[in-house]
């Protein structure tokens, strides 16, 4: 394998110096001979050529560099006393940076760790004093004004209370259970009308059925009675435990408000279908309000009287009320909605006594039907015994009068007219009245002679 003579060579003397040899044996050459003549003669030879040091006029600096070099003084050593007063600064400043967080970290974080200790154990007053320094130390913790205001409520300190509880609020705005803390205590100061706001507010953020019972129980203090209904109801809606529904709708009825009543009565049924309570107390509601307590005698409109339905058959009717007493064929004619069809008409009264149902077939379906039968209502509780008393006038869509004494009221939302003839001096009476059950609001044939009276006969 052909090596370079003159790299083997420069290799071994390399080799051989860093070994520290004296001597280093070397294959003979012409080639190498010659290279070390060559080497000898270049620098033991001519001093010049192969100089110890570099000269300055070949380092590459300028010739003002070279003088600025030889006029720069040295610089002078730095006092001992400096590096002292580096270290005492850099102590003090460890020292001050340790004293601050201790200050603002470690200790507000010991005090509220002993004030949540004395809160749990209800030592109130220890726990706000602990909480003050908290937060004369850290103002920015405002998240324990809330326990604060609690710590002063309890130690009857109402009015400092009020007043945390309301920078409480500024720094956590629509806080449920502070508002209806806040509230509280302004109606324990008589203050109504800030408390009922702040309880209800608090109420509707919580959605809590107790806290809807403070709104009741200080709505009823104060003997504001719409919003004591307003948080009853709400509870009844809220409120999964059939006995507490139950208590609520009690309450209710007790207040005179006999539609939420039954509302509520309604939610414990659903609650406890099996206990006939809520039966017994939404009749009870029905009958402050004169509405029905039989629903199959609730006329609603276009669609029932009683046991009978518009657009019943002949077959179905039979099979609710058997055969008919009485049946007759004639027109009724004019204005009325039955046109000039042919009526069928059936007649029970055995099954009814004293009270007499008719029942108006067209084409082989119920059409319309009449009765005298006090018992019939609409499910606002309109009826024949009340129709004509004025406080019912808002419940009728319309009000004509005729001759002799006689008058036609059409029910709110239609389904159902009354007729009457032989008003009393007032008008809130009659001598023979009626009501006929039929689709969509009823015409008539004429007021004047009151063509429609036959029928009561």
């Amino acid at each position: 394998m052909m090596t370079d003579p003159i790299a083997d060579m420069l290799t071994r003397i390399r080799n051989g110096n860093n070994a520290r040899h004296e001597t280093v044996d070397i294959p003979a050459s012409n080639i190498k001979k010659g290279s070390m003549d060559l080497t000898e003669n270049n620098c033991a030879g001519n001093q010049e050529k192969c100089p110890e040091t570099v000269p300055e006029e070949q380092t590459g600096m300028t010739k003002e560099e070279q003088e600025w070099g030889l006029k720069k003084e040295p610089r002078p050593p730095l006092p001992r006393y400096v590096f002292g007063v580096i270290a005492a600064l850099i102590l003090i400043i460890f020292l001050g940076g340790s004293l601050w967080y201790y200050r603002t970290s470690v200790l507000p974080e010991k005090y509220y760790q002993r004030a949540s200790s004395h809160f749990k154990l209800e030592e109130y007053s220890e726990a706000y004093l602990l909480y003050e320094k908290v937060l004369k130390l850290r103002p920015e913790r405002k998240n324990i004004l809330y326990q604060m205001a609690f710590c002063l409520e309890k130690t009857g300190r109402t009015d400092e209370a009020i007043t945390r509880y309301e920078e409480h609020l500024k720094t956590i705005p629509g806080d449920g259970k502070a508002l209806l803390r806040m509230g509280w205590l302004y109606t324990q100061k008589n203050d109504t009308g800030k408390g009922l706001a702040a309880l209800k507010e608090g109420a509707a953020k919580l959605k809590d059925p107790y806290a809807w019972a403070l709104v009741s129980e200080a709505a009823i203090k104060s003997k504001d009675s719409g919003t004591a209904v307003e948080a009853l109801l709400k509870q009844t809606e809220l409120f999964r435990e059939p006995e507490q529904v139950l208590t609520c709708s009690k309450m209710l009825m007790g207040l005179g408000a006999w539609k939420e009543a039954l509302k509520g009565y309604e939610r414990f049924s659903e609650l406890a279908p099996e206990d006939k309570r809520g039966e017994h107390g939404a009749n009870a509601a029905k009958a402050m309000l004169g509405w029905p307590t039989d629903q199959r005698l609730v006329i609603r409109p276009g669609r029932s009287i009683g046991p009978v339905e518009i657009g019943d058959t002949k077959d179905a009717v039979k099979g609710k009320l058997g055969a008919p007493e009485a049946k007759e064929f004639r027109k009724v004619g004019g204005k009325s909605i039955l046109s000039d069809d042919t009526a069928e008409i059936w007649t029970y009264s055995r099954t009814m006594p004293g009270r007499g149902l008719r029942v108006i077939f067209i084409n082989g379906k119920v059409r319309e039907a009449e009765a005298r039968s006090g018992e019939y209502k609409t499910e606002t509780g309109l009826g024949l015994t009340n129709f004509l008393l004025p406080k019912n006038s808002s419940r009728l869509e319309w009000r004509k009068e005729g001759e002799d004494k006689a008058v036609v009221c059409l029910a709110k939302g239609g389904g159902l007219t009354f007729y009457a003839a032989g008003l009393n001096s007032s008008g809130t009476d009659a001598k023979y009245k009626k009501l006929r059950v039929h689709k969509g609001n009823s015409s008539i044939d004429s007021v004047e002679g009151f063509s429609l009276l036959n029928l009561f006969n």
